[in-house]
């Protein structure tokens, strides 16, 4: 019977497109659909579906941002668990009438902050609201004082606008408040090119996965999160530091770890991995075949890895073809490779590809 964290609930906005600021691209909206995905999923955070809402782009306006700020204030309970995230552009006025620190929604203009933006006193006000005595806020919004792109190994890294600073602290008071930012304030948070969501998401996602330490109850502690983000970013690169404000000493659980499951019943690594039914009795040769057919360009082709669950960092980077499947599908075996599955990576396929003849006949062949 499969496990819940029924007292779970989060609002989650992804804004890559504006009006007036430069274009961050796919990933903080890739960034919002795959916290989404983790944290409704049963086989990792547990979250009812219902209780979960989330803001795209054009869809995350300030008042649609203000008002699925206020309705999640209306239906969260003492009791509940809640999530806030957000990755797109931050801004900061240092001087004028409009001093503050803003997030940007689509139609964010520099001359009109506080119409079009939200500033943190304003946010603050709105997390005030929430009654539910453990509160996590994620914001993987950043600095940058123009457009900035780096050449990265592949792809383009881009710079977030920013948002960070002493204006925290107003959103972490009270009980069981928790901030969570990307880099401090003075820094810039990365989108890397080889990765499919901002660095900062990227590792808030694999400790969502189960990369946090496991404390045998089968639970994500807020802490331990912060901790294992804030060192996985920090390695892979050095000048982004996540930061944590908070005002509370409560390690409190914000989602189950791998649907709940205990350290006992964890699997040991490949062998459990093989004998899962979504990896059972694939034959990987077959399968290699095929989706160099349907995807020559690799795994990365049409996003089929990521869209079927996969990680795309554990990829090798600069293969492409059967090169590039051929070690994917190793890596699958083996154990790694994110969430995915022999049978998801099919399923996902097969979305496209449904009468393929090849395709029908090894998920036939996989339901019998």
């Amino acid at each position: 019977m499969s496990k819940s964290f029924h007292s779970g609930r989060a609002f989650i906005v992804g804004i890559g497109d504006y009006d007036n600021l430069s274009d961050l691209g796919l990933a903080p909206v890739y960034d919002a659909d795959d916290v989404e995905k983790l944290l409704v999923s049963p086989k990792h955070c547990g979250y009812p579906t219902a209780n979960v809402r989330i803001l795209r782009n054009r869809e995350a306006s300030r008042s649609a941002i203000i008002a699925g700020l206020q309705e999640l204030a209306a239906q969260s309970q003492p009791n509940d668990t809640v999530v806030v995230y957000f990755s797109g552009h931050g801004a900061q006025r240092t001087a004028g009438p409009d001093v503050g620190t803003y997030l940007c929604p689509p139609e964010f203009d520099s001359t009109r902050p506080r119409e079009t933006g939200i500033e943190a006193e304003e946010l603050s006000d709105l997390l005030q609201g929430i009654k539910a005595e453990r509160l996590l806020v994620l914001i993987d919004a950043c600095r940058s004082g123009a457009v900035a792109r780096i050449k990265a190994e592949e792809g383009e890294d881009l710079l977030k606008w920013e948002f960070g600073g002493q204006r925290l602290d107003k959103l972490a008071v009270g009980n069981g408040r928790v901030i969570i930012s990307a880099s401090e304030a003075h820094q810039n948070s990365m989108i890397l090119g080889r990765y499919r969501n901002s660095l900062f998401t990227h590792f808030v996602l694999k400790g969502l996965q189960g990369g946090v330490d496991d404390r045998s109850d089968g639970l994500i502690h807020v802490l331990d999160l912060f901790h294992y983000v804030a060192q996985q970013v920090t390695t892979e690169r050095g000048d982004q530091n996540p930061v944590l404000t908070t005002r509370t000493q409560d390690n409190f659980p914000v989602a189950l770890r791998k649907g709940g499951l205990l350290k006992s019943e964890d699997g040991s690594g490949d062998d459990a991995r093989e004998q899962e039914p979504g990896n059972a009795g694939a034959d990987p040769k077959e399968v290699e075949d095929l989706m160099v057919i349907l995807y020559p360009q690799g795994p990365t082709d049409r996003e089929i890895w990521s869209r079927a669950d996969g990680d795309i960092a554990s990829l090798r980077a600069g293969s492409t073809g059967r090169a590039a499947w051929h070690a994917a599908l190793r890596t699958l075996a083996l154990g790694g490779g994110g969430a995915i599955t022999m049978d998801s990576l099919l399923k996902e396929a097969a979305a496209e590809y449904g009468n393929n003849p090849q395709l029908r006949s090894l998920l036939d062949a996989r339901r019998s």
